[in-house]
């Protein structure tokens, strides 16, 4: 693969997870850093982010790139009470 290919993956995964954040839990997240893995590794590309303006409230998510599919969505603390509030079920 080359660098085009993998800025091209990148983006429509970066794409998937804002779209996730936005309809599943009503926000609006800005990526802020992002990792693909080589392909004999892995299929994932993992991405860093916050909800907009509040850049404590921090989430981490993995894409796959091929699927679209979400995988290892982690929240902060911070990020886990505003979902709390929204009504979402505590994770145990």
């Amino acid at each position: 693969m080359n660098k085009d290919e993998d800025a091209e993956l990148i983006s429509k995964a970066k794409a998937t997870a804002i779209k996730h954040m936005k309809d599943e839990y009503g926000l609006d997240v800005e990526i802020t850093y992002e990792h693909k893995l080589p392909t004999y590794v892995s299929n994932k590309i993992d991405f860093k982010g916050n909800v907009k303006e509040h850049q404590e409230q921090t989430f981490d998510i993995a894409v796959d790139y091929k699927t679209q599919e979400i995988s290892n969505f982690l929240y902060s603390p911070e990020l886990k009470d505003v979902l709390i509030e929204k009504g979402y079920k505590k994770r145990e």
